[in-house]
């Protein structure tokens, strides 16, 4: 690429130099200093090695050095794998081995235990000149660096997991076959909300996620700010709302729920009617947090997506159908097309439940490193979602429950496959079944259901202490409780929904 692409980060270094592209706490980066910034950066890296159809592993909380180093990979045509910073080491290196990843870039304070790990490259950023692996400090003053231009649209590798337990690399999607379609259906995603030029937002959700990216990628395309806030507080977010006048907020609905929580006192401290549109995503959200956003910042301010990283996004919800329609997941995008479909594939009509199957421009044929998925879960450009509701005659879509066991909590998923694999490694479990249930503030948390050995005395502090080095905590059990027995059905498998029922009866949703 020898011009830079329409609202990428170059192409805004040429015509809005001294724009401000990123506030990340005292640090604020111009649309220049940004791109100097990742040109030299990506010179050092291409001297290391790193060069077109690379991976390479981003590990971050959300710094000012995260947009430098995926701007400079973007660069030099380098995919993303991202990298969840909760992971614990064992986690991280499965992730970077199965991808291909020639290394790891992270901003970890301690970054020793990763020179202990055979993982080829690693780029460290806040280390003394002693520390392992090539510093980013470094990278930065790389003199004689050429002009890049990479793509505006980040290329990453999002891992999510399945059935097995294991994650599994969801690829960057790069051949598509219909290109009109694909057109239709960016376009329809990236106006959803409108975003003006020069927008300001407000960048809170991971940027091991796809929200993450997605967001600083839509505000950097038109030429706007992103102000960035890591670790989230509720407060504090008003406060930057006030204080850069905050246009959009892309949030998960646990981040909204802890302001809902504030004192109104405290929420009323803020001039917040800068703020003109707020998405929440990643998870269900309450209806009663709802009416409340929509009474404390107006009736036009919110909107609602649903997605899953093997299709993209599948529908939203526009501020005007948000009590009109009260439960509702929305309408498809437009390139998408959703179907309720029972175990053989057969579409049911509105008002039936079923699975969820959609198909969207860019649905998932196999991931990484796999084989093709089999009929099972892709037929004729539909993709099984795991997720039951119905379309009602409207084709608004209801979600009502998931047929998968996977847990959303505050917008992360969660596999309880993997966190039974870890319990059942202590010598005095003998078997073990994780399920979600309701949790005010995150949606969902993970409980245990667990059989201990015969005779034996085993304790909810002994099961967290044994899953320390094992998992991440937010994968960690909130709750435990010891069984003589898991309800089964003839070929043994363990019949969940039978441990849910008694927590979620009662409620509007069952996720």
């Amino acid at each position: 690429m020898t011009q830079p692409e329409q609202g990428s980060p170059e192409y805004w270094a040429l015509h809005r130099p001294e724009q401000v592209a990123v506030i990340s706490g005292p640090t604020a980066l111009t649309y220049r200093e940004w791109n100097d910034a990742a040109d030299r950066v990506a010179e050092g890296l291409a001297r290391c090695g790193l060069t077109g159809g690379d991976r390479l592993g981003m590990r971050f909380r959300l710094t000012p050095e995260w947009f430098v180093i995926q701007r400079a990979l973007q660069k030099l045509g380098v995919t993303q794998v991202a990298v969840n910073w909760r992971l614990t080491p064992g986690e991280a290196v499965y992730i970077l081995r199965d991808s291909g990843a020639k290394g790891l870039a992270c901003n970890d304070g301690d970054v020793s235990g990763w020179a202990a790990e055979d993982i080829g490259l690693l780029v460290t950023v806040g280390q003394d000149e002693n520390a392992a692996g090539v510093r980013y400090e470094d990278l930065l003053k790389t003199g004689d660096a050429p002009a890049r231009f990479g793509a505006a649209r980040p290329a990453m590798v999002l891992y999510t997991s399945g059935t097995t337990g294991r994650p599994r690399g969801v690829p960057p999607t790069n051949t598509i076959a219909d290109q009109e379609r694909l057109a239709r259906y960016v376009r329809s995603v990236d106006a959803v909300p409108p975003h003006p030029d020069g927008v300001r937002t407000l960048l809170t959700m991971p940027i091991h996620h796809g929200a993450g990216p997605y967001l600083a990628f839509r505000a950097c395309a038109r030429g706007g700010t992103v102000i960035t806030l890591d670790p989230f507080d509720a407060e504090e977010a008003l406060r930057l709302i006030e204080k850069h006048q905050i246009r959009s907020w892309g949030a998960a609905p646990t981040m909204m729920l802890r302001i809902q929580k504030l004192p109104e006192h405290v929420v009323d401290r803020y001039a917040l009617s800068s703020l003109r549109d707020i998405g929440l995503g990643a998870a269900p959200v309450p209806h009663s947090l709802k009416q409340w956003v929509i009474d404390r910042f107006g009736d036009s301010v919110l909107w609602e997506n649903y997605g899953a990283s093997e299709v993209g996004m599948i529908t939203y919800t526009a501020p005007e159908f948000q009590l009109s329609k009260p439960g509702t997941s929305g309408q498809p995008y437009d390139g998408v097309e959703v179907a309720i479909v029972d175990g053989d594939w057969n579409r049911l009509p509105a008002g039936r439940l079923g699975e969820i199957a959609v198909s969207t421009p860019t649905v998932l044929h196999n991931y990484l490193g796999g084989p093709a998925l089999g009929d099972e879960v892709v037929k004729d450009g539909f993709y099984r979602t795991g997720d039951v509701g119905y379309l009602d005659d409207d084709g608004f879509l209801f979600i009502t429950d998931r047929i998968k066991d996977m847990i959303v909590a505050g917008g992360v998923n969660i596999y309880p496959a993997e966190i039974e694999k870890a319990l059942v490694t202590h010598p005095q479990v003998v078997d073990a079944a994780v399920i979600g249930v309701p949790d005010d503030d995150f949606g969902e948390k993970p409980m245990a259901f667990v059989i201990p050995v015969a005779g034996s005395v085993l304790t909810e502090a002994e099961l967290l202490t044994h899953l320390e080095d094992r998992l991440a905590g937010y994968k960690r059990p909130r709750r435990f409780e010891f069984v003589d027995e898991l309800p089964r059905n003839p070929t043994g498998k363990v019949l969940k929904q039978l441990l849910r029922q008694p927590y979620w009866e009662g409620r509007e949703r069952n996720v």
